[in-house]
């Protein structure tokens, strides 16, 4: 069982946003989107206690409105449908539940929270005779259902479930009559050893973690890895034995003084009530066995000290391997799934550690035998593999007086419709991992992207930025995209706007590539070859920005694509002689050559006298977006 996607409704930032779930899922996004928010309501609808929400939870005030999440459950065994029972008949793929806060402040977990209006008068029907007349009406009226045949009451309920469970979209609030109460995750109920959701936040901190406790991670890992059984039955032998020899010692020591003290007593209170006596004798020793503990310790050299008086780097590493240990020993002694939801993973993190850290969540979610599913909330782009870019959740925030969360996303299949005719199948998959991962992972944080052929483009549109201002458009939010050729463009392109980042796009046309070729010694036959890459690969950018498909486009600064008739370099030399002259004087200061350095190439368009070129400025600001 793991999570296929969520809804959440009213609880903080977010309204009202539906996401889908992978075996990875990565949420990015500027500060105050919602990525944490997101896991914060997940762990409310897992671990939360009653009345752990107040109405500062509620969305911009609206605590007359139900907070409310709900969780589709895929990839169920025969385990999850042998405990979910009825809610899971044959044919069902996914199990849904709802957690719901009212404004009142009472909660409840339901399976049947929601339901397909129409479907109320057969649930609510007396007898099985009326329940299979009126689903036999219901189909005959409505057709386009795709209701399947029913002829037993049993069928009746599991046709109905099915349909809902795969149409959840079309469902709403039941009626109260028909709703009940679903044995929640954290109360020993259905989902118990089911699904464990482990949510370490930012502020989490180790000593917190590290205490022997029943939801700490220590004690989940002590739980999973540790038999306490045989010691804590030996401890209660050990607390009975001396029970009873605390007993035999009151008597042997105190038997004849409080014989002799009931007697005068008694002596004295038949004056006053004959018929009556009292006994004094030792009360009977209470001792009970305690539970078998463990402390976490850290020892640095021959110095042992508490976890808390350690760094915040070291408790995160230590949380970290412990979350890492409970993963694997979860795994390996349970039949359920176990979700890690880490808020800012690269906390305190060395780079070397973080990027280790990445990889060890990701093999173990991939690893099917490991029942793991992963999900976090991160800034660092070493927790994004672009190369997985379907796994990427960015969450974006609207500048309203209500802000409105949007949640982007995008499929490699989406991806591949995008570029129908531009580029195949085969060839986005070759590319997948080149382009994608060695270029994109930066420019997935951006709030815009510019996309661009190579280094030289970026340097020296950086370095056009930086004369207004230094990294001025590191400071917006633009990253300048360079893919490593024109071929490449329409895949980086396709993947940033499908997945809500702005992009704007340059190449190079190439067409004086003919007298540069001779200029190098190639033969006639190179030349032609090299024509027809050029003029594919043109005309294959043309379509796929929608415009008119040429051999060689002419330059124009578009809304979506600029276009140099030849190359940048080319252009530079025409119409800024200023910049070919700090060039020049970089190279001579460093005493190598730098051509195509993007450092020498920023500098010296940073350091470049003269009147930056109007298609260069004219470029730059739409990629800024103006």
């Amino acid at each position: 069982m793991k999570i296929q996607s969520i809804r959440i409704k009213n609880f903080r930032t977010l309204k009202d946003i539906t996401i889908p779930f992978d075996s990875v899922t990565t949420f990015i996004g500027p500060n105050g989107a919602g990525k944490s928010t997101v896991l914060r309501a997940l762990d409310w609808y897992f671990n939360g206690k009653p009345s752990s929400l107040t109405e500062r939870d509620c969305s911009f005030g609206a605590n007359g409105e139900n907070i409310e999440v709900q969780v589709t459950f895929c990839d169920l065994t025969e385990k999850d449908r042998e405990a979910l029972g009825k809610y899971t008949p044959e044919g069902v793929t996914t199990f849904t539940a709802w957690k719901r806060q009212s404004p009142d402040g009472t909660e409840v977990l339901s399976a049947n929270a929601k339901g397909f209006p129409e479907f109320n008068v057969i649930k609510a029907a007396a007898g099985v005779t009326a329940k299979k007349e009126l689903y036999a009406e219901l189909r005959r009226i409505r057709s386009d259902l795709g209701l399947p045949s029913a002829t037993t009451g049993t069928a009746v309920e599991q046709a109905m479930t099915a349909w809902e469970s795969s149409n959840t979209e079309h469902l709403v609030d039941a009626p109260e009559a028909l709703q009940t109460n679903f044995f929640g995750f954290n109360s020993g109920g259905k989902m118990s050893g089911l699904f464990d959701f482990v949510l370490i936040t930012a502020d989490l901190r180790a000593s917190e973690e590290s205490t022997d406790g029943k939801s700490s991670i220590i004690g989940r890992i002590l739980e999973r890895s540790i038999d306490r059984t045989a010691a804590d039955e030996e401890i209660a032998k050990i607390v009975e034995e001396s029970r009873t020899k605390q007993q035999k010692v009151y008597e042997e020591k105190f038997k004849t003084q409080l014989e002799t003290m009931t007697a005068q007593l008694n002596e004295v209170l038949t004056s006053y009530s004959p018929g009556r006596a009292v006994s004094v004798v030792p009360a009977d020793v209470e001792l009970k066995a305690p539970r078998t503990t463990f402390e976490v310790a850290v020892r640095d050299g021959i110095t042992e000290t508490s976890v808390e008086r350690q760094g915040h780097g070291f408790q995160r590493t230590l949380l970290i391997s412990a979350l890492q240990l409970l993963a694997q020993s979860g795994a390996a002694s349970a039949a359920g799934v176990i979700c890690l939801a880490i808020e800012e993973p690269e906390l305190f993190q060395h780079p070397i550690q973080a990027q280790t850290f990445a990889k060890v969540l990701r093999s173990l979610a991939e690893d099917e035998s490991k029942r793991i599913q992963v999900t976090y909330a991160t800034h660092s782009p070493f927790f994004l593999e672009a190369r997985h870019f379907d796994q990427v959740r960015r969450l974006t925030r609207s500048s309203d007086e209500t802000p409105v969360v949007t949640v982007h996303f995008t499929t490699i299949i989406d991806v591949k419709n995008k570029l129908n005719g531009v580029m195949s199948a085969d060839v986005v998959d070759r590319q997948l991992d080149n382009v994608v991962t060695n270029q994109l992972a930066v420019a997935l944080f951006a709030n815009r992207a510019f996309v661009v052929e190579g280094t030289t483009e970026s340097s020296v549109f950086y370095g056009i930025g930086d004369k207004a201002s230094l990294g001025a458009l590191e400071a917006a939010g633009i990253s300048i995209v360079p893919v490593g050729g024109k071929t490449s463009i329409p895949l980086a392109h396709a993947i940033l706007t499908l997945i809500g980042i702005p992009a704007y796009a340059l190449f190079d046309a190439d067409s004086d590539f003919e007298a540069r070729a001779k200029a190098n010694g190639k033969s006639q036959d190179k030349i032609d070859e090299e024509r027809k890459g050029h003029v594919a690969a043109n005309r294959k950018i043309l379509k796929y920005f929608g415009r008119n498909e040429e051999d060689f486009p002419s330059a124009i600064v578009a809304d979506e694509v600029a276009i140099f008739d030849d190359q940048l370099e080319a252009f530079l030399a025409t119409n800024w002689a200023e910049w070919i002259s700090a060039c020049n004087d970089v190279e001579a200061a460093a005493g190598i050559s730098l051509s195509k350095n993007q450092l020498a190439y920023r500098m010296a368009t940073l350091k470049t006298q003269g009147v930056v070129p109007e298609m260069l400025t004219k470029i730059l600001a739409k990629a800024e977006g103006k």
